[in-house]
């Protein structure tokens, strides 16, 4: 009975050392905790990185389009060619040269019979009018802001951004910025196909 007290007490015994040798042991810990640890902080960096990047970005396009309304409304009429090359500019403006990127600049008066704010005139970056004259304009516009002879430029850009860590995981990421200005110079910004051949 005695031998088998003994026997019972020195495995209580070596089990404990065995424990407390356990506790004592840090030589994997480090490892463990940095792999428990790791994913966290990396998913945190790329994911500040990424943010950073698509904030930067968004400002980019909301500044296109101030800047290609402020100066659409310094004319008193705008020649095709001339919002061509403004359109060009803009995916400087943005760095996209070679990215999706689409902007639009439209005119819109108040028509007093109806109340109805429409379509002046309207060209896009594709050569295309998105907005058929004499329409009333889908976006949003306070008719308060105009008056029977008065116009405003909205000028719309557009950019599909991607990285190549955002595209994998959300895919690309629609931007749209509007600016909204009256013309400076004349009541009206007519737009010119030609010489000779403008809005009225």
């Amino acid at each position: 009975m005695r031998a088998v007290y003994n026997m019972r007490t020195k495995h209580r015994s070596a089990l404990r050392d065995a424990f407390a040798r356990l506790a004592r042991a840090r030589d994997g810990l480090a490892a463990v905790e940095f792999a428990f640890i790791a994913p966290i902080l990396i998913l945190m960096f790329f994911g500040v990185i990424e943010g950073s990047a698509a904030y930067s970005v968004n400002r980019k396009v909301l500044l296109s389009a101030n800047t290609l309304a402020d100066l659409v409304t310094q004319e008193t009429q705008i020649m095709k060619d001339d919002l061509d090359d403004l359109f060009v500019g803009m995916k400087d403006v943005i760095g996209a040269r070679d990215a999706e990127a689409e902007f639009s600049v439209t005119s819109v008066y108040l028509d007093k019979a109806t109340n109805d704010v429409k379509v002046h005139w309207s060209r896009n970056s594709a050569g295309a009018a998105p907005y058929a004259a004499g329409s009333i304009y889908p976006g949003h516009v306070d008719a308060a802001l105009l008056n029977d002879t008065s116009s405003l430029i909205i000028a719309e850009s557009d950019y599909d951004y991607a990285s190549p860590i955002s595209q994998k995981v959300i895919g690309a990421m629609t931007m749209r910025k509007t600016a909204v200005r009256w013309p400076r110079l004349s009541a009206r910004v007519q737009f010119c196909m030609s010489a000779g051949n403008c809005t009225s």
